[in-house]
């Protein structure tokens, strides 16, 4: 289970993925036909969104339980 914490610190969203769309990162949120997606953060570059995914999967392959929290950095 992925909890992210937006980059705004408005929401704390439950994602079933996370996704780059140009500079943004998106997570979807909901099951099948009830999906929705939420802009997670915004940065100045597609690469830099690009980053924080790999910070992301970082954060996934070092956690011991099943539920991993991840806070959206600014930049």
């Amino acid at each position: 289970m992925l909890w992210i914490f937006t980059q705004d610190e408005q929401s704390l969203v439950h994602v079933n993925e996370v996704t780059v769309k140009g500079k943004k990162l998106e997570g979807i949120i909901g099951r099948d036909s009830l999906d929705w997606t939420k802009t997670l953060g915004k940065y100045d570059s597609q690469g830099r969104a690009a980053e924080i995914l790999q910070d992301i999967v970082k954060a996934i392959e070092a956690s011991e339980g099943a539920t991993i929290t991840y806070k959206m950095p600014d930049q």
